[in-house]
């Protein structure tokens, strides 16, 4: 598999014939679209392994025929790595986006970008000042993209654990109006957000203060487009799942 196709933009003009084409070129190859949100921070061994077990699902709907493409932040790290090793031995190979900042990555950056990716938009935000680093500077632009691609298309969001970002990522799939899987038991914001639902589960430390911030944005003024996923239910029943959303 080759390295991903690297293609830079600014936040402001994503009316450019690159992007077209990538939008264009994206919805030609999936009928259906899966966005990953989070990551696989401070999570205990086992932990992390069931939930990169998870991006099984991947090879699974492909090899049962559904024409899927996936996005996300693109880099070498937690569920986004695990999509890249997912994409890697799957047949067909489904179309796998990464948005990320272009002062994280190189060659501006040191981030590493995930090698299996088949794309990367880095994105150049101009008004973003930098002062706590770029994370997130690319998160408009990010659901921007989004919304192009699955325009009349079934959509699915997958969320597991990540920290204040993830829940602004959150914010935007509500807002879209798309369906999001939270991995329960993944931790940080995840679990915050599903604890919003049931208010018997108890959160600590960094969650309850996660959970303080999504009820700040009330992530749960939808509640029928949050639903969850166990992390130990396996990448098979994970299919399954996300299958239904995509219709097929």
């Amino acid at each position: 598999m080759t390295s991903p196709r690297l293609l830079t933009v600014t936040s402001s003009r994503l009316d450019v014939p690159e992007l077209d084409a990538l939008v264009h070129d994206t919805r030609t190859q999936a009928d259906a679209f899966i966005f990953l949100s989070g990551g696989a921070s401070k999570m205990s061994a086992g932990s992390e392994q069931a939930l990169l077990a998870l991006f099984e699902a991947l090879p699974i709907l492909a090899g049962d025929g559904l024409r899927f493409a996936v996005a996300d932040g693109g880099t070498k790290a937690g569920i986004m790595e695990a999509a890249g090793q997912a994409r890697a031995h799957s047949t067909p190979a489904f179309p796998l986006i990464g948005i990320a900042p272009a002062r994280e990555i190189p060659p501006h950056g040191t981030t590493p970008v995930d090698p299996n990716h088949s794309v990367i938009v880095a994105v150049e935000n101009p008004d973003w000042d930098g002062a706590q680093g770029y994370f997130g500077s690319e998160t408009v632009a990010m659901y921007q993209l989004f919304a192009r691609l699955a325009e009349g298309k079934p959509s699915v969001a997958v969320v597991a654990n990540g920290g204040g970002i993830t829940l602004t990522e959150i914010d935007q799939n509500v807002r879209a109006g798309r369906p999001i899987v939270l991995v329960s038991g993944s931790g940080r914001a995840a679990d915050a957000v599903l604890s919003l639902l049931n208010p018997a589960l108890t959160v600590e430390g960094e969650t309850a203060e996660l959970r303080a911030k999504a009820a700040v944005l009330n992530l749960r003024r939808q509640p029928d487009l949050l639903h969850a996923f166990e992390m130990a239910s396996g990448p098979a029943e994970f299919a399954r799942v996300l299958r239904g959303f995509l219709g097929h």
